[in-house]
């Protein structure tokens, strides 16, 4: 099978066959060779966006800091003392009551949620959940805690 010359309508001789294959063949070396050097990079541009920037590094050494501070003073004030141990007697009964009061915070929970279902039932889908709870000073325990968390 004979090709063309570019620009020609001579068909080509096996000579140029020849040429044209080979300087075929460097170009999808090079193409590849390209390919995996932008595959490198892409690589490398993804490792420093997951990297810190020095800025958020110092923000997160000064918050390490403060709360290195805060242990500190909390570890400073039990060796001295001024915070009184609780007996097992004493952290039982703690225990129990903070269990009472998450036992009382899921019910609560789940009496908000089912008056929750109920009026959200009658009122027409216009607007978000969050666009009503803004609208009627509602506030979501969830969404703090979780912010504290962090």
């Amino acid at each position: 099978m004979n090709m063309a010359t570019a620009g020609s309508n001579k068909p080509a001789t096996t000579g140029e066959e020849v040429v044209l294959n080979e300087c075929i063949e460097r170009l999808q070396r090079q193409i590849e060779t390209s390919l995996g050097y932008k595959r490198l990079l892409k690589a490398n541009l993804a490792a420093l966006h997951a990297t810190s920037s020095t800025t958020e590094m110092r923000v997160n050494v000064m918050a390490l800091e403060l709360e290195k501070e805060e242990l500190t003073d909390q570890l400073r004030r039990l060796r001295s003392g001024e915070i009184k141990a609780l007996s097992s007697a004493e952290r039982e009964a703690m225990e129990a009551e903070l269990a009472e009061w998450r036992r009382k915070a899921q019910a609560r929970k789940k009496i908000f949620g089912d008056m929750w279902a109920v009026a959200r039932a009658a009122i027409p889908e216009v607007k978000t959940k969050e666009e009503l709870w803004e609208e009627l000073g509602l506030e979501n325990d969830d969404d703090e805690r979780d912010s504290k968390r962090m």
